[in-house]
């Protein structure tokens, strides 16, 4: 099995947000879904990224890689569950570390909260 990802796009004041709901196995494939995300906001010209990873089994250990692959310009909001949130302060550590702006959540409601904050600045 491999994955899925089913893309919309919300307009919000501050410019374009990619909502991408990934589903299926991360193994070995991490770095191609992150790329596959980052290639659909470039052609949406979306100015933020809005992940849940919540349909991804094996999503432990590739988080890090994905997410990264899939931050470029944009502000990235990620959507997991709890089970997980020991490990989410690595991934965005990792990212900041790149200059990229990457927060994770437990909710759509939040995580768009966040990324739109940046659109009243």
């Amino acid at each position: 099995m491999g994955y899925r990802i089913d893309f919309g796009i919300e307009q919000g004041t501050g410019g374009r947000t990619l909502q991408a709901r990934i589903q299926g196995r991360s193994s070995r494939l991490a770095e191609r879904i992150g790329r596959d995300i980052a290639e659909q906001a470039k052609r949406e010209s979306a100015r933020q990224l809005l992940i849940d990873v919540r349909g991804l089994v094996d999503r432990l250990g590739a988080l890090g890689t994905l997410v990264l692959a899939a931050s470029h310009q944009q502000r990235v909001a990620v959507i997991d569950s709890g089970d997980n949130e020991l490990f989410h302060p690595f991934s965005e550590s990792k990212a900041q570390q790149r200059g990229y702006e990457v927060r994770f959540f437990f909710d759509a409601a939040t995580a768009l909260e966040w990324l739109h904050a940046e659109d009243s600045h």
